[in-house]
């Protein structure tokens, strides 16, 4: 700024030149507003689009990690179940049962009966007693249990809030007349009694059956109908099952495998 001596005012703001200079001036000044306002409006957004992500994520992450230390899961490795029930209670071998999504007070009754050595089972594939194996990782030789209530129902809440294993398609797949005529075997064995329409709805303390392994349901309602297996509840079944042959067990246990509860 540069005075004239009068006080009458100032010159121009911009230096001299030409006239096509200032104007290029002017248009480079005149967009540092625009510019500062775009980046500002980006920013906003920007900010706002994290801002919105960042509960939903966080709820995500929190939820993960409340999976990953649970205590349930953490007992369901250590004890090693997962050497037969597979991950997560999903992938259980030979005819070992799946059990995830299962009733949780059912399952501390087993574990229970199990340590107690009050269930017992016919051998597996392998030639060893089921049941057995799994006392052996929770009782000790000399008849030490290594597991505490608390631990047994942590594990047990744990596997009943997983979702069920899907449906493990039968070889050959099972035809809709065979579904159909295990279903009027389960109707007819009243098995529907304890364990609800398609095995989905079963009495307080009783097993979800639906969508549980083939090869298990045959094995235990085998067991039952031998008295093998009489602990718990399995004592009130032997009526239902002890005049079954052996095509029926197998009819209504194609049945029950197909049916699937993960769409519940």
């Amino acid at each position: 700024m540069t005075h004239d001596g009068s006080g009458a005012g100032c010159s121009a703001p911009f230096p001299s030149g030409n006239g096509r200079e200032q104007k290029m001036s002017m248009r480079g000044i005149n967009t540092i507003p625009a510019l500062v306002l775009a980046a500002f409006i980006g920013g906003g957004l920007a900010t706002a689009t994290f801002a919105d992500a960042g509960p939903a994520a966080a709820a995500e992450k929190a939820a993960d990690a409340k999976k990953k230390r649970d205590p349930g899961k953490r007992i369901f490795m250590r004890k090693t179940c997962i050497a037969c029930h597979g991950r997560d209670g999903k992938k259980a071998i030979m005819d070992y049962p799946n059990l995830a999504g299962q009733d949780v007070k059912y399952m501390i009754s087993q574990m229970e009966d199990i340590i107690a050595g009050k269930r017992v089972g016919s051998v597996d594939e392998t030639g060893n007693p089921r049941s057995e194996g799994m006392r052996g990782a929770l009782v000790t030789a000399d008849g030490e249990v290594r597991i505490t209530d608390e631990e047994i129902k942590q594990v047990s809440t744990w596997l009943s809030e997983m979702e069920p294993a899907p449906v493990q398609p039968l070889d050959p797949p099972i035809t809709e007349e065979r579904m159909t005529a295990g279903a009027a075997a389960y109707k007819k064995g009243r098995c529907r009694t304890c364990h609800g329409p398609d095995g989905k709805k079963p009495l307080k303390g009783y097993p979800y059956i639906a969508g549980q392994k083939r090869t298990y349901i045959i094995a235990q309602m085998t067991d039952t109908r031998e008295k093998i297996r009489t602990n718990g509840r399995s004592k009130l079944m032997y009526p239902f099952v002890r005049k079954m042959e052996d095509d029926e067990i197998a009819l209504i246990a194609d049945y029950l495998s197909q049916i699937d509860r993960t769409a519940d």
